[in-house]
């Protein structure tokens, strides 16, 4: 029972760290503009409906984070 619990535990850190370090790699190698940025982080904020104002700003934000950019 313990193996197969730890079994499941090795293979899901085996598949999440490689995409993790992967995109935290991609994000620290491209630093563009805040226009660049913008237009990236918009492609997010732009697929949730226009009554979801919060859910927008704070996705918006958080993208724009990612790339070095605080509001």
């Amino acid at each position: 029972m313990l193996t197969l619990k730890s079994l499941r535990i090795v293979i899901a850190l085996s598949i999440a760290v490689p995409l993790v370090t992967a995109n935290a790699a991609l994000a620290a190698k491209k630093h563009l503009t805040y226009e660049e940025a913008w237009a990236h982080c918009k492609k997010f904020t732009d697929v949730l409906p226009k009554d979801a104002q919060s859910q927008r700003y704070s996705r918006g934000a958080a993208c724009m984070h990612k790339y070095g950019y605080t509001p």
